[in-house]
């Protein structure tokens, strides 16, 4: 995979979050909206972990690409969603600070 079609990857990653974040910002709840948004920072977060466990279990060399790949969108996304919450004011339950922080 090239360069180009990686940014254009995790670019496509993006703007699906961004989608998703903005149907959200329709809630009237601030206390749903916030839970709502907690729920996608944890499972970007599973995401995440799960993509490192495939590139740690990968044995193909024509996969190893793939699982850099899939890890890498899946960092880039959890950690957008991390500065969104710093962005947006939210305090992110101890357990999900206590994992971005690799305690």
């Amino acid at each position: 995979m090239t360069k180009e079609e990686t940014v254009r990857q995790i670019r496509i990653v993006l703007d699906a979050i961004s989608s998703k974040m903005s149907i959200g910002e329709n809630s009237t709840d601030p206390a749903e909206r916030q839970k709502d948004f907690f729920e996608m920072v944890e499972e970007a977060r599973r995401e995440w972990q799960s993509a490192m466990d495939y590139f740690n279990h990968v044995v193909d060399p024509g996969l190893v690409d793939h699982a850099i790949f899939a890890m890498e969108a899946a960092e880039l996304k959890y950690t957008f969603l991390l500065k969104k919450a710093r962005q947006e004011g939210y305090r992110l339950p101890v357990k999900l600070d206590a994992l971005r922080e690799g305690r």
